[in-house]
């Protein structure tokens, strides 16, 4: 993918739901939104989500795209191994990067751990709104 396409971590996702001035900025202007069912599923996990919380994510769902783990994808496979090996994620963030990679997506996120020099991702870090 060419432009301004991103792939949202969770954590963009808890923020731009609940009004974050800045990823409402960033994402009114991109040409591409989706995000991985590795955070669809660690958002919708979170407790204490109330039933309107729920609503707002399926209608925002609705919206954008949401990239599977293709168990299949032997390429897809090995880009994640060598996240996790090679820059030390988390197995979900290493899916998140590999997904990005794959895609040719930028990751939208508030994570330092997605800081590596090194890395084959590409990286747009927000600020995360406490007062939301």
């Amino acid at each position: 993918m060419n432009g301004n396409g991103y792939l949202l971590d969770t954590n963009a996702i808890v923020q731009l739901l609940k009004g974050n001035k800045e990823l409402i900025a960033v994402l009114g202007t991109a040409d591409f939104i989706a995000t991985s069912i590795v955070a669809e599923m660690e958002y919708l996990s979170f407790s204490g989500l109330t039933d309107a919380d729920v609503a707002l994510y399926q209608a925002f769902r609705g919206r954008i795209q949401v990239y599977d783990v293709p168990s299949a994808d032997t390429a897809f496979t090995q880009l994640v191994v060598k996240a996790r090996k090679e820059h030390g994620l988390k197995l979900p963030d290493a899916i998140i990067a590999g997904t990005a990679i794959a895609k040719g997506l930028i990751i939208l996120t508030a994570d330092d751990h997605f800081k590596k020099p090194k890395a084959s991702w590409r990286t747009r870090f927000f600020a995360v709104d406490a007062g939301i």
